[in-house]
């Protein structure tokens, strides 16, 4: 008695079940890669856009209680001469802040008003980290992330860590603070020329993946002033407006990110109402 016969698979049965299976297996695989890319790019996109609507709420905040802001025709700013002060622009540590587009750097300075007039403030003070007695000077201005990332020790909390996509496209929003000095007379606002700011003192990071401007201002300004003279006297211009411009960019999961879009930028404006006064309304 004969045995039944063993049917088996061939190898080109085989062949194609390998290669349906292959097929399968790429498509699943190319879902959940792009599942995943797409969530990098939506949690990225989130957090940028939070990161700078606070960055220019704090702006504003500061801008309220300004004492005097730096008005156009305000130049050769220079607060240090390290890589946390570098321009953007220039790859130098003096900022020009002027009404000519070619010349304009992005750059926002202010004095606030003390904290507590009574304390007085006396040179003693000055090297505190907080003195609640003196007049106060504020700086927002873009640094290179390539520049800042040198410019910081690497586990310090100024560092943002390094990100290779972005470390040569992207820039950061830096804030200086520095206590003006006791020679500072406030009694003379409207100042005919802009105060000698306080040099000397450190940075710290506001915001990270700023999108770069041009020095030419045809991207977008990121400061942007509107003036006046005080008491029509063209001798003592004084800032009755600002409008923060922020445009913020990530290569993210390889794709590169513009928010609020290729061209437009976030933009809130701002009018002083302590200008001249001792004390925050």
């Amino acid at each position: 008695m004969k045995g039944g016969r063993q049917q088996g698979l061939t190898l080109v049965e085989l062949l194609v079940a390998m290669a349906l299976i292959g097929i399968v297996m790429t498509a699943l695989l190319n879902f959940f890669t792009q599942g995943s890319r797409i969530s990098t790019q939506s949690s990225s996109r989130a957090e940028l856009q939070q990161e700078i609507l606070n960055a220019q709420q704090l702006i504003a905040g500061k801008l309220k209680e300004a004492f005097y802001i730096y008005p156009p025709g305000s130049s050769n700013i220079t607060l240090t001469t390290t890589d946390l002060t570098r321009n953007p622009l220039t790859s130098g540590n003096t900022w020009n802040i002027t009404s000519t587009a070619t010349d304009n750097h992005p750059m926002l300075a202010m004095i606030l008003p003390p904290r507590n007039l009574a304390l007085g403030c006396v040179a003693a003070t000055t090297a505190a980290p907080d003195p609640a007695g003196c007049y106060r000077f504020i700086a927002y201005y873009p640094v290179k992330r390539s520049d800042w990332l040198r410019g910081t020790v690497a586990d310090s909390a100024r560092n943002p860590g390094a990100d290779a996509n972005n470390d040569t496209s992207a820039w950061v929003l830096a804030e200086y603070r520095r206590v003006m000095p006791t020679t500072f007379t406030p009694s003379a606002f409207p100042f005919t020329a802009a105060p000698t700011p306080p040099t000397s003192s450190t940075a710290n990071i506001l915001s990270d993946y700023i999108a770069p401007t041009n020095a030419s201002g045809a991207l977008y300004t990121m400061f942007t002033y509107t003036t006046s003279n005080w008491q029509d006297d063209t001798s003592k211009p004084y800032v009755t407006s600002v409008t923060v411009n922020l445009s913020t960019t990530r290569n993210a999961g390889g794709k590169v990110l513009r928010l609020p879009n290729a061209t437009d930028e976030y933009s809130i404006t701002v009018y002083p109402t302590n200008l001249g006064k001792i004390a925050a309304n």
